[in-house]
């Protein structure tokens, strides 16, 4: 086998172990010779003095054959190189010029959001956007209207006879002029809302008025009163008090943002109001560590807020009575 590659292979390796500008020894040629798998001789050839010999530096590369499976090492000199077809140039990449396009760019699918099973969202308008966001009150709205029961309700004589107190009547030996009876809840009294205007309740407006409404709803259009007052609960919009027997409902902060409202005022219509017959709770929206000492002994006074329950409610009745 004489192919270009293993005489190319042959040169450098004869080049490499002799000293420059000396004859190479056959021995070290036959030798290199067998290693690489040459089985004719080899002819070297004779240089003329000063002449330099091929070295590895000098020598172009060559591409050695690919052997084939079939062939024994050493024949394959008919091998020929493979033949690689090269990837045909793109001149309109730019600086990307010789890559291969490996992408497609292609437009995305339009996205399609109806469905048949599915109502389509109405579209909003500007009107839409005008309308104010829709309230949440501090009570629950499943509950407001047992809530309200329970705070305006009051427990007068009923239609059935109290026995007990009959019997304890007879035989106590006094007079009976009517028969006793037995009490229960009741809103044939009315119901009397009163508004604070100030500042400080500024942010519950439309809790107290959806309040209001309820509390109409449940007692009655023509059994309930509604005043508004800011500041002094003498001085109110109506200039009116509440009718007697009536339960009073105050919706008030009682200014605890300023340190307390004018306690004298607030006695004095307390006072007022039940000489006439009327009972009085608060709803107060700020926590219980805030009211002031002496309105929890004046009045019930109850937290107004979500964690509100009838429980609480009549515990807090159950203690002012």
């Amino acid at each position: 086998m004489r192919g270009e590659a293993w005489l190319g292979d042959l040169v450098r390796a004869v080049a490499a172990v002799t000293p420059s500008g000396q004859r190479p020894d056959p021995d070290v040629v036959l030798r290199v010779s067998a290693m690489l798998g040459f089985t004719e001789p080899v002819e070297i050839t004779e240089f003329a003095q000063g002449s330099q010999l091929p070295t590895a530096q000098m020598e172009e590369p060559v591409t050695p054959a690919l052997p084939s499976d079939d062939v024994p090492i050493g024949e394959r000199g008919d091998a020929t190189a493979p033949q690689f077809e090269e990837p045909r140039r793109d001149s309109s990449n730019g600086q990307l010029i010789g890559l291969r396009r490996s992408w497609v760019e292609t437009k995305a699918p339009p996205q399609v959001w109806s469905d048949p099973d599915v109502d389509a969202l109405e579209t909003a308008t500007i009107t839409m956007l005008r309308q104010p966001l829709p309230h949440e009150p501090l009570l629950r709205r499943a509950s407001t209207s047992a809530l309200v029961q329970s705070l305006l309700s009051q427990r007068l004589p009923g239609d059935e006879i109290d026995v007990d107190a009959l019997v304890e009547d007879v035989a106590a030996g006094r007079a009976v002029t009517s028969l006793p009876r037995l009490p229960t809840p009741t809103l044939r009294c009315g119901a009397h809302v009163l508004i604070d205007d100030s500042d400080a309740m500024s942010l519950f407006w439309r809790d107290q008025w959806e309040l209001a409404r309820v509390v109409r709803n449940v007692v009655g259009p023509g059994l309930t009163d509604v005043t508004v007052f800011s500041g002094s609960p003498l001085l109110t919009d109506a200039g009116r008090d509440p009718e007697p027997r009536r339960a009073v409902l105050v919706l008030s902060a009682f200014d605890v943002l300023r340190g307390g409202a004018e306690r004298d005022e607030w006695e004095d219509y307390v006072w007022g109001l039940r000489k006439r017959g009327c009972r009085v709770v608060a709803l107060v929206p700020f926590p219980r560590e805030r009211w002031p000492r002496w309105l929890t002994c004046l009045m019930p006074v109850i937290c107004w807020d979500r964690s509100t329950t009838v429980g609480t409610i009549r515990s807090a009745l159950g203690r002012a009575a």
